[in-house]
């Protein structure tokens, strides 16, 4: 688990670089010639009133996994069935359902691969002309959370599963997805369950998930994918994040440049000129800030900017106060100016690091004018 538990700030100006490390939404920033900022999202994490941690724990370990349907078992050399779907109350999702027959697994894993191709179960040669028959897939994982992250918000980010995926947690179903090409999240806080176990000490829990991988002999003209061989099931990694109830969304932290350059005249003008160094630079960062809590919040966003392999801090400022409002959300924004900032390239790929943290005491009525200096 990554945990992060900075000191409070009594401001929101200009926070010390021992803050900044601690703070828990980071994109890295390359700032591209002529073009606007190249980014480059490393996690979609945030600090709310700082002192509040938050955790991402890797879900890629632990898990029981078996082809086929309780109720018709797959075989080699047998085609899946015609109707594969396990209903809404399966056996299989169940807390109690014996799974200790089945392998052990982590993830990222290719459920099909492992089959002996079949030209009996695949006459046609199913999707791909692999031969290898796609049944359906199951995996299941238990695990226990900690009483004390209870009032927090609990999800599963699965980065990928190939293709139809239906998600339960100890029986009670959350959560299905049809694209095997992108990424979903499920939230666990309000399942049942958890809303009644987590908050009377530590809490086990099963979670269990189907993986149906057939996408036709068609391919793309049947269920929306290739014709080629895609493999099924968990095929990226799975992580489980709790949050605070006020949060930066995910994917909520966002930047782009604008670039001012030397030009023979002594004046400055838009855009790159060759073999020049830009003469400053203005990062334009927002942050979108989420409220699942009961009452209104106010809160600012402080950011910063790091150069390239770190250092002292080119640039910080805050946003002014914002109030966001019980289940709603806030966008706020500001712009940070840089002097002779590095640009990026293939052979010098200078990245800088745009920080962002929400705060909820000591924030300034109005944005503070940011500073920068050259590194």
């Amino acid at each position: 688990a990554r945990r992060r538990q900075p000191s409070r700030l009594s401001s929101c100006l200009a926070p010390p670089p021992s803050f900044l490390a601690a703070l828990s939404t980071a994109i890295s920033i390359a700032v591209s010639a002529g073009l606007s900022t190249m980014l480059l999202l490393c996690f979609p994490l945030a600090l709310v009133s700082l002192s509040a941690p938050r955790d991402e724990v890797s879900f890629d370990f632990g898990w029981r996994f078996t082809t086929g349907l309780s109720t018709h078992p797959a075989q080699s050399d047998e085609p899946p069935p015609a109707s594969a779907d396990p209903g809404l109350h399966p056996a299989e999702a169940q807390t109690g359902y014996d799974d200790s027959g089945w392998a052990e697994v982590q993830l990222p894993h290719d459920g099909l691969i492992a089959a002996a191709a079949s030209s009996a179960a695949c006459r046609d040669g199913c999707s791909g002309k692999s031969y290898i028959p796609r049944h359906v897939l199951w995996y299941r994982k238990a695990f226990t959370l900690p009483a004390e992250w209870a009032g927090s918000l609990l999800f599963l980010d699965f980065e990928g599963s190939f293709r139809k995926t239906t998600v339960w947690l100890d029986g009670e179903l959350l959560a299905a997805h049809d694209c095997g090409y992108t990424p979903f999240r499920v939230r666990l806080d309000n399942a049942t369950s958890l809303r009644r176990r987590l908050g009377s000490g530590d809490s086990a829990h099963t979670i269990a998930v189907f993986v149906d991988p057939d996408n036709g002999d068609e391919g793309a003209r049947s269920h929306g994918s290739g014709w080629w061989y895609e493999g099924g099931g968990l095929y990226r990694s799975v992580a489980l994040l709790r949050v605070p109830p006020l949060h930066i969304e995910r994917d909520g932290l966002f930047a782009y440049s604008n670039l001012s350059w030397h030009a023979s005249g002594g004046m400055e003008e838009e855009g790159e000129q060759e073999g020049e160094q830009p003469s400053g630079g203005v990062l334009h960062a927002s942050a979108a800030v989420a409220n699942a809590g009961s009452s209104a919040q106010t809160i600012c966003v402080a950011f910063s900017l790091s150069p390239p392999g770190g250092g002292r801090l080119l640039a910080a400022a805050s946003t002014a106060a914002v109030s966001v409002p019980p289940g709603g959300r806030a966008t706020v924004s500001l712009a940070l100016s840089v002097a002779e900032p590095e640009v990026w390239s293939a052979a010098s790929p200078h990245l800088y690091t745009v920080h962002a943290a929400v705060v909820q005491s000591g924030c300034a009525s109005s944005s503070s004018s940011s500073s920068s200096s050259s590194s």
